[in-house]
């Protein structure tokens, strides 16, 4: 006949949770803060990925922005007409007879472009292509919250000079010319839109010594030829 054994002093006792195993408030809060910053560090770094991405979005649109620009320009030639680049020489400014215009203009602390008829505007898509005050292409009343680009035209003045140095008297080349020859600026932006249906042009500060600083905007130069 058996009998069953006492219990041994030795045995392990019984698993029981230990006190304090849960997560303590300071652990917690520690852990928050510790994601938030994190958070934070991931907005910071995405906020300048996504101005890069517009910013090479705008520079790719400013691209093609030239090719309309060229096939705006070549529209405007009048083939038949005795002087054809007329209405294009009119939007071309200087570049070496008499200092260059375009640096001339930029310099000027008040340089408005709203005010120069030589300039064009673009939308931001290029489906709109004009002068500032063309209500043609803006619409009346005009809208400046649609001219995102600003297209400035320089003369090349090497390949299409302003007068004939072969003739005795200052003479129209243009006239008799087979192309024209050009440089376009695309500087942007030029307006930016305002809450309700404003706008206001980009770096413009009526009450200080510079009334226009345009040095924050991005420029893209091309050059182009129209003809006959």
């Amino acid at each position: 006949m058996s009998f069953p054994q006492p219990p041994t002093l030795n045995a392990p006792p019984p698993c029981r949770p230990r006190p304090g195993s849960a997560f303590s408030l300071l652990e917690v809060v520690v852990a928050i803060g510790i994601f938030a910053l994190g958070i934070v560090a991931v907005i910071a770094l995405f906020a300048p990925a996504a101005k890069s991405v517009s910013a090479n979005s705008d520079t790719e649109a400013a691209a093609r922005l030239a090719t309309l620009i060229s096939g705006e320009l070549q529209r405007r030639v009048a083939p038949g007409a005795p002087s054809p680049f007329a209405s294009v020489a009119a939007l071309l400014k200087k570049s070496t007879a008499g200092g260059h215009q375009l640096t001339a203009d930029d310099a000027k602390p008040d340089y408005d472009i709203a005010t120069d008829p030589q300039l064009l505007f673009a939308s931001r898509d290029g489906t709109k292509i004009g002068t500032y005050a063309d209500t043609a292409v803006w619409g009346a009343p005009n809208s400046n919250r649609e001219k995102f680009f600003e297209i400035a035209l320089i003369r090349n003045e090497s390949l299409s000079p302003l007068t004939d140095p072969a003739a005795t008297n200052p003479a129209d080349p243009d006239a008799t010319a087979l192309l024209l020859a050009y440089t376009v600026r695309i500087r942007w932006p030029a307006f930016v839109a305002l809450s309700g249906a404003g706008a206001q042009q980009v770096g413009a500060n009526p009450a200080g010594a510079v009334r226009f600083d345009h040095s924050s905007k991005l420029s893209l130069f091309v050059t182009g030829v129209v003809s006959r």
